[in-house]
């Protein structure tokens, strides 16, 4: 008897042990959901969510050096703003996320990258958040949080071979030649991570994104689709590239063009046996682009850019890995 007596009390002590960190489970996976709901809602200037998640008495501190207050008037001002400067939120991550709780308050801590696009350009922010909630009925409310910007640029986290950028010369596109089967290799569908390189050399965060390759029949023309990953958008907000081959030059033109409009970006491509080339331009400047490190499965991406017609150039203005995930 004393020992079935024992093992029920051994079991429901397991069962009560069991049910209390499912209980926890779900309460982070609660605040988590809530503070995604917030940072979301600002960006689309929801007004029916911030009231919902915001208190009368909501209020941050934010900035970098020089760090501001802001009370709720002024946040429900700021989402308003970014709707009419047309500031749409690209991505949202979240590392190293640290939950205290207390009762029916819970603190996170984390480490954030935002990537937003205003007037066409794409502009990274990152750094240290420190966020309130507190939870009232069923719902768990912000009346507080602090963000601490970087002080610095990001580290570069797409790694190259060397630090030469794409290094060849803009006159090639006159005398190298390219073949029809150029771009068979990058046919299908790609993941990628993409890292912009400030003015003054350092980095802005990568962010990712897919890319797709398509042929048409004949053989001759392929159109790819390049977008950051946004969830908030139709997957046909992309930049897109139209590539055709000119056998009489044995080079590929091309064209890119946003699907929101704007300028076009005309250029050329080719080949040697391990690289592809293209020289466009966009916005006014010269962007230098070399494939590298091409296998079945992946490869490697780099262009240097000039603003000077080509006299000076930033090496790896820009870099991106990829790596497929469907032909």
């Amino acid at each position: 008897m004393k020992i079935r007596t024992a093992l029920y009390v051994t079991s429901l002590a397991a069962l009560t042990a069991s049910a209390a960190q499912a209980q926890e489970t779900t309460v982070e996976k609660e605040l988590l959901a809530a503070r995604d709901t917030i940072w979301r809602a600002f960006f689309a200037n929801d007004s029916v969510l911030l009231a919902r998640f915001l208190p009368p008495a909501a209020a941050t501190l934010e900035g970098g050096a020089h760090l501001r207050w802001s009370a709720r008037p002024d946040i429900i001002a700021g989402a308003a703003q970014a709707e009419r400067s047309q500031t749409r939120l690209v991505g949202l991550t979240f590392t190293n996320t640290e939950i205290v709780r207390t009762g029916h308050t819970a603190l996170l801590h984390s480490n954030y990258q935002l990537v937003a696009r205003v007037a066409g350009q794409t502009h990274t922010m990152s750094g240290r958040a420190t966020e309130l909630f507190v939870r009232v009925g069923t719902t768990w409310v912000n009346p507080y949080w602090q963000l601490e910007e970087n002080a610095a640029g990001a580290e570069r986290e797409v790694q190259l071979p060397d630090t030469l950028g794409a290094n060849f010369a803009i006159g090639d596109s006159v005398t190298m030649k390219g073949a029809l089967a150029d771009y068979d290799a990058l046919i299908g569908t790609w993941e990628f991570r993409f890292q912009v390189r400030k003015a003054d050399g350092s980095y802005y965060p990568a962010f990712p994104g897919h890319w797709t390759f398509e042929k048409r029949a004949g053989g001759g023309l392929v159109e790819d689709r390049w977008r950051p990953d946004d969830a908030s958008t139709p997957m046909d907000h992309s930049l897109f590239t139209s590539r055709t081959f000119d056998p009489a030059r044995q080079l590929w033109q091309m064209i890119g063009s946003q699907s929101s409009g704007g300028r076009i970006q005309p250029g050329l491509t080719w080949s040697d046996r391990s690289n592809r080339y293209a020289i466009q331009r966009s916005e006014g400047a010269i962007n230098r682009i070399r494939y590298l490190a091409m296998e079945p499965d992946r490869f490697l991406w780099r262009s240097d850019r000039s603003t000077d017609g080509g006299k000076t150039w930033m090496l790896d203005a820009a870099v991106m890995s990829a790596r497929r995930i469907s032909k």
